[in-house]
């Protein structure tokens, strides 16, 4: 088996894989597994000695524990054994201009007596909404996260239930397939700074509350019921531990190669279909293998991995058509000295919210007032920099490439210029740009570049339309034989915990011969 790409969906099905007894290789083409899910470490410029700086240039945040800890549990292992997780409380601190705050506790009441301090009368409508969206999680989990529609209406060894599978057409009205995300906001919360809080939850997956399915509301629910943690020592140990464990199982993983053809021969498969066969590496060396998953950008590895004949659902011309996703702009700045207003999440919010979502899905242009995103890992994890320095990762709004895209060689320096202006004179980062020691930054460009993401987006296809919300690429390729998908783009969707559940699903198919 070959898996193309080493981010956290490949890793955990070849993980999963090797632990049954596969030969497993997985093919990354950057010198580290990973996906998003990186790392980038530097010293002090000064040369000082001890720690240096290390971000986290991908994913934050860890949600919903509990399929990390699947993972681990499904391979014989435990998750406490290999990291350590800490709950995060707040999740994170909202900062508006005018000094207002709002605090995201853990628990739930501490959380409602924030709202409360914003608005007395708001305080049953976001109860509310967070009920609604805890609904929606109940009848919706075990379809759309934890297994692929096919694995639920036809088990293997069970009979069809046809009284399951019509109950189950009611479920996408039940959950708000056909309503707006902003509506259901709306509907329970009037103060518009608290909207503002529950409108962003629907770009963690690349949507616009204005154009998404009200069924994301699973989103803030999951994070304030399940909470947000951090994994000590940084989130790219989880990278590292789930490649030592497939080594440790035998598996191979081969960095700094890139796949260049998925290669497939016809006739041989069910019903004669083709059937994937291997891959082709660069330099022209062929890896045969009876299964391939795929965890390229799912319209990156159908466009440039394998030739059109083979795709007859998947043709060129249906791939332009598929939405991509909201993009942004990550800054990593470390900086000398310590920022005491600042949480392990902070977001610093605009004055006109509704603005920033305009420039990024409509009008795909650089944001001017946008919503300004600051990790600092140091304020529970101080190995994360030098001492008496913190490690800011910055993640600001971006629309994803198209022609009418701005030029990121130009854009990116003026852009990063007017969001440290902005964290230093509005919201009181004082002194940041004398501050700041080291620095890299990441656009959409260096998003398609270096992961090809496709259009640069973070999540690769968006979730703005019920079709790429519900009905993305699935899991097992209907045209290939032997051919899987996991990733961001497929499903169940882009996030760690839903990544790593499509190398779950990806696994139970080929583990259970579902081929």
């Amino acid at each position: 088996m070959v898996v193309v790409g080493g981010g956290v969906g490949g890793l955990s099905a070849a993980l999963r894989l090797a632990h049954q007894g596969l030969a497993v290789t997985v093919v990354e083409k950057n010198e580290r597994v990973g996906g998003k899910l990186n790392l980038w470490e530097v010293a002090h410029p000064d040369g000082r000695g001890g720690r240096p700086f290390r971000f986290d240039t991908g994913p934050s945040l860890i949600t919903l524990p509990q399929v990390f800890e699947q993972l681990f549990e499904s391979v014989g292992e435990k998750l406490s054994d290999h990291l350590k997780l800490t709950r995060l409380d707040p999740i994170q601190k909202y900062v508006w201009g005018d000094g207002m705050e709002l605090a995201a506790w853990a628990e739930r009441e501490r959380l409602l007596a924030e709202v409360g301090k914003i608005s007395a009368g708001e305080v049953e409508g976001f109860r509310g909404f967070l009920g609604r969206g805890e609904r929606i999680w109940e009848l919706s989990a075990e379809l759309f996260l934890w297994n692929a529609p096919e694995q639920v209406l036809n088990k293997k060894g069970e009979p069809f239930d046809g009284r399951k599978a019509l109950s189950m057409l009611t479920i996408p009205l039940r959950i708000g397939m056909f309503s707006r995300f902003s509506g259901l906001v709306e509907k329970y919360v009037k103060h518009p700074r608290l909207r503002e809080v529950l409108y962003q939850y629907a770009t963690y997956s690349g949507a616009s509350p204005f154009l998404a399915p009200a069924t994301l509301a699973v989103i803030p629910y999951a994070e304030m019921h399940f909470g947000g943690w951090y994994i000590n020592g940084g989130l790219y140990r989880l990278a590292e531990v789930l490649e030592g464990l497939i080594v440790a199982r035998g598996g191979r993983v081969v960095k700094g190669v890139a796949v260049e053809e998925v290669l497939v021969e016809p006739g041989v498969g069910k019903k004669g279909k083709p059937r994937a066969r291997g891959v082709r590496l660069a330099g022209g060396s062929e890896l045969p293998a009876e299964v391939v998953v795929m965890n390229a950008d799912v319209v990156y590895g159908y466009e440039k991995l394998i030739p059109a004949r083979w795709r007859k659902k998947y043709s060129d011309k249906t791939l332009s058509k598929i939405e991509a996703g909201g993009s942004g702009m990550a800054l990593m700045l470390g900086v000398e000295g310590k920022y005491d207003q600042l949480a392990h999440h902070t977001k610093f919010m605009p004055e006109d919210y509704r603005s920033d979502l305009r420039a990024m899905f409509e009008t795909k242009t650089v944001p001017e007032d946008p919503c300004i995103y600051v990790c600092c890992s140091t304020k529970t994890d101080a190995s994360q920099a030098p001492q008496g320095c913190e490690n800011l990762f910055v993640l600001v709004s971006a629309p994803a490439l198209d022609e009418r895209s701005p030029n990121w060689e130009t854009e990116g320096p003026r852009y990063r210029d007017q969001v440290v202006a902005t964290l230093e004179k509005k919201f009181g980062l004082t002194d940041l740009s004398k501050r700041i020691v080291v620095e890299k930054r990441y656009t959409p460009a260096d998003l398609k570049r270096v992961y090809n993401a496709n259009a640069g987006a973070i999540y690769g296809i968006g979730s703005n339309s019920r079709r790429t919300a519900f009905l993305r690429p699935p899991n097992r390729d209907r045209d290939i034989d032997g051919l899987f998908l996991v990733g961001g783009a497929t499903h169940p969707g882009g996030g760690l915990p839903l990544v790593t559940l499509s190398g779950k699903i990806v696994a139970e198919m080929v583990g259970g011969s579902q081929m």
